[in-house]
Order: C-alpha cells, then structure tokens, then sequence
C-alpha cells in the first residue's frame, strides 16, 4: 500500500491510522464487486432509477466507513439498481441480503431482477418488508430462481417514499447463490425462514411466526408458540417435494429450546403421497433431547414405500412445557438410515435391504424382527446373529429365513458405536401362507432344504415332569422333589405323493440338524424348533408302483440354534453358470465350496 499525500504547505501533517491490506468484509460467495456491496470507494455501483438519486456517506455505516444514501425525489415509489449486472444460472436460486436503515418507518421492497443476454428485463422475484424501522439498521432478505432465458440479474432497493427528502441507507449488500444445505430439496426460504414461515404451517397445538431473536444460521428462525395445554406442537410443510419409491430420505433440522428440569422428546415424521395425492404410508422419527438449553441437532429418515411420489415432513414437540421452540436450517433430501423388506417368492422368507448404514460415522449394525407383541429375535446372518455386524459400506442385504407366516412383521435396524446410536424399523409386511393342510419344513441354517409338507395328524405334545416322590415313615403325604417341566414331545404324521418329494424329505432329515416347522395361522400353533428322532417311509398300499407315502416323525422341541446362514433358498447351480464361464472363474471366485453355496468369496 502507498499513501500520496499533495499540496501540502510548509510543516503540515497528515496523519494515518487502521491501515490495513486484504480481502473485503462481504458476504461468503457474493457476486457483487465490492464498491457496490458496501459503496466503499464510489456510488457508482448502483443507478438511481425511479424518483430517487443515489449517493454515499460516511456519518453512518453497517460495515467499513462508508454507506450507499438513496433520497426520494417525491412521495411514490423510488427505485434504485445494482450496476453492473451479474451472471445467473437458470434453475438456481439465489439470495440477496442488505442492511437497512431509514430516517422515516416506511415500507421497503427488496428485489432480484432478471435480464436476457440482450439486457432486457425479464421478471423480478420481490420481498416487501413492511414497516422498517427508522433510525436502525434492519436486515433485509430476497430469494429468486432465476427463470427461463435469465443469463444476469440485478438487485433493485425501492422503498416507498411518503415525502420528498426521506433518505434510507444501505450498506452490506450480497447477491449469492442461495446457501442450501446440500443435497436439499426444500428451497432456502423453506430451510431458513429469511424471509417468512410461508413454507410451514401450524397443524395443531401452536402457532408460528419468523423471529429474528435467536437462529442458528442466517438472520431468522421459525418460533414455535405452544397452544396452553396441547398435548404436542405440530409444524409441517405447507408443500410437498418429489421422492422415488424404495429410496431412503432423510430430515434435518435444528431446534432450540430453554433450559427444562427434563428431556424434550421431538417426532420428524414422514408423510408419504402418490401422484394423486393420496395418502400411501407415513414414518416416524423420534428423537429425545436432553434438559440442557441450547441448539440440537435433529436427524431422521424413512423409505419411500412403493407407490409414492409426493413426501411432506413435519416436526412434532411432545408434551411442550416452553413458552416457545426455534427452528432453523431444515433440510430434506436423499439418505439416512432406512430399511425395506420384501417378500421372497416361493421360498417363505424375507429380503431385507439396508441403507445409510454409514449414517452418523459409526461402526457397527443390527438386525432384528419384530413380532406384533414387541419380541425381538436377531436375524441370522453369514457369520451368525447379526448383532454386531461391522459396517463396510452404506448398502447392505439380508434374509430371513426363520420369519412367522401369515402375520405383520418388521425389522428394526440399529447402527451404533459403543452407547452411541441410530435406529429405524421398516414397514410390516407379511409372508404368505401354505395350503390349509401344509405346513412349512426348515434349516434354519440351510434355507436351501425347506420343503412343504401336507400333514395327517398334528403331534399331541406332552411335557414330561421331572420330580421324586418320596414316602415318608408316618405321614400320609409324601415329599416331592421337582425341576422344571421338560420341552414339548409328540409325533406328527405326514404324507408324501411322489418320487421328488420321498427324496427331498430325506434330504432334509439326513443332516440331523435342527429343524423349524411353521405352520399356518389359523391353526393354533407356534412355530417350534425341534430334533427329529427315528423315521420310517411307510408305504400306505403295498403295491409297488403306488409312491404314496406316511411318515411319523417323533418330535421334541428344542432351543433356536445357534450358528451361521449358509446360503440362500434360492442360490441353484443355475445362479453359479449365471456368475462364471468355467470352472476357472468358480476357482478363482470362491475360496471354498461353502463360498460356492453362499455366493461368498
């Protein structure tokens, strides 16, 4: 830096001070020059327009030393533009942001005007701030998509003169690309309220209103004003965004609230719509927060379920005991923790898709479903229960094989890190049943050996007591030593009708592994794991050519195994020439058979 200083006399003095050398004071990402941001050198960075001139002044800024002054000519409109233009990009959204500071309260528009390659006028996307007060420095917001044919745009003050001589200063002013939290579908309005709360809507127990007291980012948050008494607090968009079926979304938002002597429990939920509009399914995301004031970050997700095209998400505040909650920087847009599961076809099982396992940074996953009584049972998976499956990418898939048949099951997902956790459920689904006189034959850790089996007799189950009877020298009741009852025992008569069946009936039994019956719904029964003693293949004619056969197979019920998944129900020989063109490839894509029956390495 150089300082001239001329015309000086004989022992004059110039004196200077706060010099300094860098970049300027403005907003992140403006595209304004710097002399029109904050009129630090000139005003010719903006042109007075409409009943109004445009100068500068150095008696009062917001930031630096000096601020733009537009003065009406007139009572009317008045208006004053940006120069030069900036370049624009079609679609985008942009904000403009300035400080403002009348000598009379009077309404003040703020406006984004765009222009074609050719410098005509286009449209303007225009805020009305109403009533700005006088003699302090108001912040004013604007937010525009610049339209079809845009290329630049310009940013227009019009305050609405009731006199000659009103005056109103203006001083770090930004043109930027509206500051979306990435990947967001909301617009910035709908994420940071800079301008209103018209993107959200009070749908019980409250009111809402932009405030400018406390934010998270930005100049303003959305205040929520609990109903006295109302059980909870609801907000919800007021508009939908577009989603694809099968795909995790994920909301974040952040919500202030004051010090309470106990938690804050909030709900993100999720509401689902087709492309008529009509209701398809709907999530909940609960998230508890602790008694200390101050900022949370909120963070919840659900799938699209099939069919829907539409979502709108809202923010539910249970049992509100604060005069008000803030809300501030919401986002909604593809990811989160989310899991879907669908029918496997023929083989009474469940595929269970994972994603957003990389959600929140942690290293660990569950798995469970979940009966509609709230039991829990870990899924079986490749190296056992998947209760603590380390985490190796974002997608993942499972199968259950063990599922009830015929009732509504979920599956509950957890990602965690020591105590530190996410968690999510999926939507019920329910696995069709067999014919009225089957019943459904597994290995729980071979699913490829499962049949169905047409049932004669269901076993008459006894439970042996396990207990001494002692008689004792003069008295007439004797003493009893027990234990616990043994399991469940009875045999179950079956029937086969073909050569196929005999052999697949064995090919099950042959292992002596554990096995699982499930059998229809309606029939009063619950699925059982047991140990299949002695059995005989009894011929029901004695006449060779009759392949009709009846099966008594004594039962006794047993603990759920233990162990891992090895393959699928529907891994054939036929899924190994699909992945290899020679036993080369099989070598070489397998370690071992047992990866060639998985589809493992």
């Amino acid at each position: 830096m150089t300082i001239t200083v001329t015309g000086l006399s004989a022992g004059a003095v110039v004196a200077a001070d706060v010099i300094t050398v860098g970049l300027p004071q403005t907003w992140a990402g403006n595209l304004l020059g710097y002399n029109s941001a904050s009129a630090e050198t000139d005003a010719t960075g903006w042109a007075a327009l409409t009943n109004c001139t445009i100068d500068r002044v150095s008696t009062d800024s917001w930031e630096g030393w000096y601020s733009a002054r537009l003065t009406s000519v007139a009572a009317g409109n008045t208006r004053a533009n940006s120069t030069p233009s900036v370049p624009v990009t079609v679609g985008v959204e942009y904000v403009s942001v300035a400080y403002v500071k009348p000598t009379t309260t009077t309404d003040v528009i703020l406006e984004i005007r765009w222009y074609d390659a050719g410098d005509a006028f286009l449209s303007g996307s225009a805020t009305t701030w109403t009533a700005v007060t006088a003699g302090s420095w108001n912040r004013l917001t604007a937010i525009g998509t610049a339209p079809t044919g845009a290329v630049a745009a310009r940013i227009a003050f019009r305050p609405q003169a009731t006199a000659a001589a009103q005056t109103w200063l203006f001083d770090y002013i930004g043109l930027m690309n509206a500051p979306l939290i990435a990947g967001n579908l909301l617009g910035y309005g709908a994420q940071s309220m800079e301008v209103d709360v018209s993107a959200w809507t009070a749908t019980s127990g409250c009111v809402v209103q932009r405030q400018t007291g406390t934010v998270f980012a930005g100049g303003a948050s959305m205040a929520v004003l609990p109903t006295s008494g109302a059980p909870f607090s609801t907000v919800q968009m007021t508009g939908t965004v577009p989603v694809s079926p099968r795909t995790t979304y994920k909301c974040t938002a952040t919500l202030w609230h004051d010090f309470v002597p106990h938690t804050v429990e909030v709900d993100i939920i999720f509401t689902w719509y087709s492309a008529a509009m009509v209701e398809v399914g709907s999530g909940t995301f609960r998230w508890v927060t602790s008694g200390t004031g101050g900022w949370y970050a909120l963070l919840g997700s659900d799938v699209a379920p099939d069919g829907a095209a539409f979502l709108r998400v809202g923010i539910r505040i249970l049992a509100p005991t604060l005069t008000d909650y803030y809300i501030d920087e919401v986002s909604v847009g593809v990811g989160g923790l989310g899991l879907f599961a669908d029918v496997i076809p023929d083989v009474y099982g469940a595929s269970i898709t994972l994603q957003g396992l990389t959600t929140g940074g942690h290293t660990h996953y569950g798995l469970w479903r979940v009966r509609d009584d709230g039991a829990m049972t870990p899924i079986r998976g490749e190296s056992g229960d998947m209760v603590a499956v380390p985490i190796t990418g974002d997608v993942a898939v499972a199968a259950d094989y063990e599922a009830p048949l015929g009732v509504p099951i979920r599956y509950h997902l957890r990602v965690y890190t020591g105590s530190d956790y996410l968690r999510t459920t999926s939507r019920p689904i329910s696995l069709p049943e067999p014919p009225v006189t089957d019943i459904v034959v597994k290995d729980p850790s071979q699913p490829v050996r499962s049949l169905t089996l047409t049932v004669d007799t269901v076993p008459d189950w006894s439970r042996a007591a396990r207990q001494g009877v002692h008689q004792v020298t003069g008295r007439t009741t004797p003493i009893v030593i027990s234990d616990v009852r043994t399991s469940r025992t009875g045999t179950m008569t079956v029937v086969t009708a073909t050569r196929d069946e005999i052999t697949r009936l064995w090919w099950l039994l042959e292992t002596g592994d554990t096995l699982l019956i499930q059998w229809p719904s309606t029939w009063g029964e619950q699925d059982v794991y047991v140990q299949v003693g002695d059995v005989t293949e009894t011929h029901i004619l004695r006449w060779a050519k009759y392949q009709d056969r009846t099966w008594a197979l004594p039962l006794t019920e047993v603990d759920r195994p233990i162990g891992a998944l090895a393959g699928s129900a529907t891994r054939t020989w036929a899924s190994v020439e699909s992945e290899a063109t020679d036993w080369l490839d099989v070598l070489t894509d397998h370690a071992d058979w047992l990866g060639v029956l998985t589809g493992s390495p």
